[in-house]
């Protein structure tokens, strides 16, 4: 668990984990990597290092499946520069596996943080 601020929820996800294994893995969507990390820094005011170090640790259990998991680990790297932000990169960068050449963004800094985004003005 990432924070541990909710004794109800914190048990259930330990059942549900436990129900796990490598043949019967969960699955987990960008989405909801996403909605994950916006959360944590919006909600709980994680720093962005911990936020990066607790999708790490996502990454490496043996009993979790993640959508375009590539495009994970290179958002996390990319997302090591102080002005990109993980979920634009990970936007970006699946966009990319996907065949786009750029992703337009209403987002400056994303615009001038990430080459494959583009200003949409």
């Amino acid at each position: 668990m990432v924070l541990n601020d909710d004794a109800e929820q914190r048990a259930k996800a330990l059942a549900f984990g436990e129900g796990l294994s490598e043949a019967v893995p969960g699955f987990v969507s960008l989405i909801v990597l996403v909605e994950f990390s916006w959360s944590l820094i919006s909600r709980y005011q994680l720093p962005k290092e911990q936020v990066q170090a607790a999708i790490q640790r996502l990454l490496k259990i043996k009993t979790l499946v993640f959508e375009d998991f590539d495009a994970i680990v290179i958002a996390l790297e990319r997302s090591n520069l102080p002005q990109v932000d993980f979920a634009d990169a990970l936007i970006a960068e699946h966009n990319r596996n996907l065949g786009c050449s750029h992703t337009v963004t209403f987002d400056q800094r994303a615009a001038r943080s990430i080459a494959s985004m583009e200003l949409l003005a």
